[in-house]
């Protein structure tokens, strides 16, 4: 069994070979840091440094020196204004099995894996993700699950004393959020079902076709790992 995240399901349903490649296989190319993005470093960078402030703001610390990166400081403001609204908390790893019980990140028994970037205890229960770059419009839906549907369906399991989840990408470029409120009542079995179908689906695969796109760019494969999809220098598509 294939324990799954949702940039697993993304990435199978993007391109069912870079998936065997990158999580079966474990080619080395597509884990070597060396051509890790520059956007990639700074995300890195941006949730670390705010990960850290919610340690120390929650410790207490009042004289937390300011940051070198603007995008931080300028998202600082918005964590305080959550911390007013929910006992929050930084960066939370979790895995689950498939009866939605919590287990070691690295068991055997990981059905699913979620980081979420902040979690916070109030009226309802609130999940925070932190995105850097672009301002985008949220993707998901009830029909093909998004990240933010996939960590509101763990929340819910894991606190059920909860009947809505407030989640949402947190632009730390922009000053914006884009939330999804989701309910128990009205949400929680369709998400579940969603999810045992997709997992069921990809750990199904046998085959895992190349699928070229838009994205093939910007993937690690090389062309002894990939021939349909090798890539012209003008980054479009030779075949």
């Amino acid at each position: 069994m294939i324990a799954l995240s949702y940039s697993r399901i993304s990435d199978f349903r993007q391109c069912k070979l870079k998936f065997r490649l990158k999580y079966i296989d474990k080619a080395p190319n597509f884990y070597d840091e060396s051509k890790k993005s520059p956007h990639l470093i700074r995300g890195g960078n941006v949730h670390f440094e705010l990960q850290n402030y919610v340690v120390k703001k929650k410790a207490g610390e009042n004289d937390i020196p300011k940051s070198s990166l603007p995008e931080v400081e300028r998202t600082k403001p918005l964590i305080d204004k959550f911390m007013l609204m929910y006992d929050l908390y930084p960066e939370l790893q979790i895995a689950i099995n498939e009866k939605f019980e919590r287990v070691d990140w690295y068991s055997k028994e990981a059905w699913f894996r979620v980081i979420m970037d902040l979690i916070g205890f109030g009226k309802h229960l609130f999940i925070g993700d932190y995105k850097t770059g672009k301002l985008h419009e949220y993707s998901g839906s009830l029909t093909v699950l998004g990240q933010l549907h996939l960590s509101s369906l763990i929340g819910m399991a894991l606190w059920p004393e909860f009947e809505e989840v407030n989640n949402g990408y947190i632009f730390v470029d922009h000053k914006k959020t884009n939330m999804l409120k989701l309910s128990r009542s009205e949400h929680f079995d369709l998400l579940r079902d969603r999810l045992f179908e997709e997992h069921a689906l990809i750990n199904a695969e046998e085959n895992f076709d190349e699928n070229p796109n838009e994205f093939c760019h910007f993937c690690a494969a090389d062309n002894s790992q990939c021939f349909k999809s090798r890539k012209s220098v003008k980054g479009e598509f030779a075949f």
